[in-house]
């Protein structure tokens, strides 16, 4: 069996602005894939398209353009009722978990609920692994009886990842999913994550602007910048030696060392050149030209032409 799970290819998605007849472009030529049991982390600022990616990926919002393949199977063109026997093999966290839960309903019940993605299990067997899924969370059989209200942000987002894999998925995409968590509960549920997925071989990805979070969960780390790809890597080797000045500025943000700082803010770039060009210090007229996304040594890509050229990244800012 191939260990390709999901395969994005030129993915392009537009929104239109309330004003102006205008349209805003989220994905600009993505291609991305996630392998079986792997944990890809996506980060980039707000608005960069990482969650505009898992949604397309979920189905949940359709591509302009461009190829989902899951399973080696293209996903992008069925339709809804062609899609929904694979819901239950792609499941979602969401960020805040007390908005993703139905307040009616306990724990038990929204664990059996999502258990109708896979129809072939008795009322008592449907209990009994909704007993099995807050252990394999670190919950116990009191949290099957409460209801979201009653319990702790951190809590209910182990709920939510229960609920997630309730109907044994291959992947969960991961949408900030230690965002809304207090600093110390965030290592708990990475951790907790991480000892699912040995179990399962469950395949994440893993959207966060938090660098620490991407450090401590994923494999592999692509960075997106206004709807494209700027960078791909190995987790070691990002860490290491992030290339893109969008990358580098990034980790220097959350760095006590020296400084590389981006000029003004995110603003829709027109033409064909590098999106960062206006706010980048090592710009040059050849960033107006086209910048492809360039594979400079196996698995790892980067797009910016300058990318190699530049100063070498001090090692304190990772």
């Amino acid at each position: 069996m191939s260990t390709r799970l999901i395969e994005v290819r030129g993915a392009v998605k537009t929104f239109a602005l309330r004003r102006g007849g205008r349209r805003m472009t989220a994905l600009d030529d993505v291609t991305v894939f996630l392998d079986r049991g792997e944990t890809l982390g996506v980060v980039g600022e707000s608005g960069s398209g990482k969650s505009t990616l898992g949604r397309a990926i979920l189905r949940l919002i359709d591509l302009d353009s461009g190829s989902i393949r899951f399973e080696g199977a293209e996903i992008q063109a069925i339709t809804q009722a062609e899609f929904r026997p694979l819901r239950a093999k792609l499941q979602m966290v969401f960020q805040n978990p007390a908005t993703s839960f139905n307040p009616i309903l306990t724990i038990e019940e929204t664990l059996i609920d999502a258990m109708q993605l896979t129809p072939d299990l008795s009322r008592a067997e449907q209990r009994d692994r909704a007993r099995q899924l807050l252990l394999d969370v670190e919950l116990g059989d009191r949290f099957l009886h409460l209801y979201p209200h009653e319990m702790s942000g951190g809590q209910l987002q182990r709920a939510a990842v229960a609920r997630a894999l309730a109907p044994q998925p291959a992947m969960i995409f991961l949408d900030e999913p230690t965002a809304a968590l207090d600093m110390s509960v965030r290592g708990q549920v990475l951790n907790m994550l991480r000892a699912l997925q040995r179990k399962r071989d469950t395949a994440f990805m893993l959207v966060s602007h938090d660098l620490r979070v991407i450090r401590g969960a994923a494999d592999r780390v692509v960075v997106m910048y206004m709807g494209q790809v700027v960078e791909e890597a190995s987790r070691g080797a990002l860490f290491e030696r992030p290339l893109h000045p969008y990358t580098r500025a990034l980790f220097s943000a959350v760095s006590a060392g020296p400084r590389e700082h981006l000029k003004g803010e995110a603003v829709a770039a027109s033409g064909p050149g590098c999106r960062l060009a206006g706010r980048c210090a090592f710009a040059t007229g050849g960033c107006r030209d086209p910048q492809p996304l360039t594979e400079i040594e196996p698995g790892r890509r980067v797009r910016c032409w300058r990318a190699l050229d530049l100063p070498a990244f001090q090692k304190e800012h990772a």
